[in-house]
């Protein structure tokens, strides 16, 4: 009975962490399919969390902790260790080298309960350098399609010189190598992708 009772709720007010959650767009798409999910937005900037505050205002499942992903403090990680149904990541972790994906796939690893799913929404590299050169073309050229001017693609093409995408293979081995069971990706569109692991 106990199970049949936790497994409910799981079902309809899963425990979830967003990792690298920014405004907390990721998690406003998630509480559309899960609107009594008990959310932890974690984020290493405190205006980013701001917004999301007022995105959530009334909320009371939602909570809020400022810190980097890199490098979470042994008390937080502890207090993390099997507590989470699901963790999310949109559009975050490709910010990071590949020492540091590593060490939070490990973390999310350790934070996630038995059978907990961890899904990553990022950018991602192509290993040929002609492949990786044409989607980055056709994605500009997506987004000229949209009507956003060239400044904007100008300035989406500096930022892009911060990002430190690494290839799919890469990382579906971080997941092995830091004890995920199972991972795959769901979907790829040009430099986009979406990594899900058990």
């Amino acid at each position: 009975m106990e199970t049949k009772e936790k497994e409910k709720e799981k079902s309809s007010a899963p425990r979830i962490l967003d990792v690298g959650a920014g405004t907390g767009l990721f998690s406003s798409i998630v509480l559309t399919k899960f609107p009594q999910a008990k959310i932890v937005l974690m984020d290493m900037t405190e205006k980013m969390l701001d917004i999301a505050r007022d995105r959530f205002k009334g909320n009371e499942n939602i909570t809020y902790l400022c810190k980097d992903m890199t490098n979470i403090d042994e008390e937080t990680s502890k207090t993390f260790e099997n507590q989470f149904d699901y963790i999310i990541s949109g559009l975050a972790i490709h910010h990071l080298t590949s020492h540091e994906k590593k060490y939070i796939y490990g973390k999310c690893q350790g934070w996630l309960k038995e059978g907990g799913l961890f899904i990553n929404c990022d950018q991602v590299i192509s290993p040929d350098p002609i492949l990786e050169a044409k989607s980055i073309e056709l994605w500009h050229d997506k987004i000229r399609e949209s009507g956003i001017g060239e400044e904007a693609i100008d300035m989406l093409k500096e930022r892009m010189k911060l990002d430190k995408c690494d290839t799919i293979q890469l990382q579906l081995e971080m997941f092995k190598e830091v004890g995920f069971k199972h991972a795959e990706i769901l979907y790829k569109y040009l430099v986009f992708c979406v990594f899900y692991a058990y």
